[in-house]
């Protein structure tokens, strides 16, 4: 380590050179990370958040809860499943909410579910539905960019019945949409159809549920339900995609910049293994100046993507999620010393002879 930091401390400029670009390379893929949250949150946080274990949908819909419609008294019968704890039914529409007096409309993504219900979220600010069958809305809080304030009358869908804004929640968002919870008490039971039963299941019954209701419907668990939202899997691969080709990019140009810089190096490990230094100790030394170069930047640029998230507007999908941030910081680690053992084969074949030889003539 100590003939690592004087080289360190010697070459300034080159060493910065390569630890802007490290810097920019990590600040990229946590920035790409945080847009891959943030639309994954964007699109699906409402399933996500949802306090059930399996959402039971109408047989081959592709996993669309948009697309499942079935009777609702068909709850009965899935309540009555052996291992069953809890079924609580749910409808998904998509529709328009318009503030009353207003032409103004926005989209929201309808969830009807009964008002005193495991699916019903807790609010940021106002408060839950009072009583079954009010004309109340809780909406996920982004509506507030939209002008939406507590006590607001808004029209669903064109229709003429008023709803009053009881609750704001957070992160309730479905394809993109704010959603907007209603009570079945007062809206979506009157066609006697639902998209979906939620399901909480005793420890350990979970196959004999699955085994019971699949061949009536589809059983699915949210993580298999987020499938099924338009879009979600084709964001998040291409996403993915992106951040897998940064750490392969990064890999090669870190990995070109040690081996360039130990080939420069090389009269100087020459004269080191002439004067009876360890070929051991030369590439403890390279490793330990890769791994404190790679440290520093790492944290550099954990330290700069949080301070830019700070600057991002308000409406941009943009989730920093600090386990995720570790792992890939973690990655960037073991990836860029995998990249730097190319230039330890170099320090490994230098011949102290040729190198002072090399270096006279």
């Amino acid at each position: 380590m100590f003939l690592a930091i004087r080289e360190l401390t010697h070459a300034k400029f080159r060493y910065i050179l390569i630890s802007v670009i490290m810097v920019l390379i990590a600040m990229l893929i946590f920035i790409i990370s945080g847009l891959a949250q943030g639309l994954s949150s964007d699109n699906a946080s409402a399933v996500q958040n949802l306090q059930a274990d399996y959402l039971v949908l109408e047989k081959d819909v592709e996993h669309k809860i948009t697309r499942s419609l079935f009777p609702a008294d068909k709850l009965e019968t899935i309540q009555e499943t052996e291992g069953v704890e809890a079924a609580v039914t749910l409808s998904v529409n998509m529709t328009s909410a318009t503030e009353k007096g207003s032409d103004k409309q926005i989209d929201v993504a309808l969830f009807t579910t009964d008002e005193n219900s495991m699916l019903i979220p807790e609010v940021s600010s106002g408060e839950t539905f009072s009583a079954p069958g009010q004309s109340e809305l809780i909406l996920d809080d982004s509506m507030k960019q939209e002008g939406v304030r507590l006590g607001d009358e808004l029209q669903l869908g064109g229709s003429d019945q008023i709803f009053t804004v009881v609750g704001f929640t957070e992160k309730s968002r479905f394809s993109h949409t704010p959603v907007a919870y209603v009570g079945s008490g007062a809206l979506g039971a009157s066609n006697g159809k639902i998209s979906a039963v939620a399901l909480q299941v005793a420890e350990g019954k979970s196959e004999t549920v699955k085994s019971e209701l699949s061949g009536d419907f589809d059983i699915l668990t949210k993580d298999e339900l987020l499938k099924g939202i338009p879009g979600y899997s084709q964001e998040q691969a291409s996403l993915t995609m992106m951040i897998v080709f940064l750490f392969v990019i990064g890999t090669f140009v870190l990995a070109v910049f040690f081996y360039v810089l130990t080939l420069q190096k090389t009269d100087q490990f020459g004269v080191l293994k002439a004067l009876g230094t360890k070929t051991s100790y030369l590439i403890r030394n390279a490793i330990s100046q890769v791994v404190l170069i790679s440290v520093i930047c790492i944290g550099i640029a954990l330290g700069l993507t949080y301070g830019a998230a700070t600057l991002f507007p308000k409406d941009l999908p943009f989730v920093l999620n600090i386990t995720n941030m570790l792992q890939f910081s973690t990655v960037l680690l073991v990836v860029t010393i995998l990249g730097s053992l190319l230039s330890l084969i170099q320090i490994v074949k230098v011949d102290p002879i040729q190198a002072i030889e090399g270096g006279a003539n």
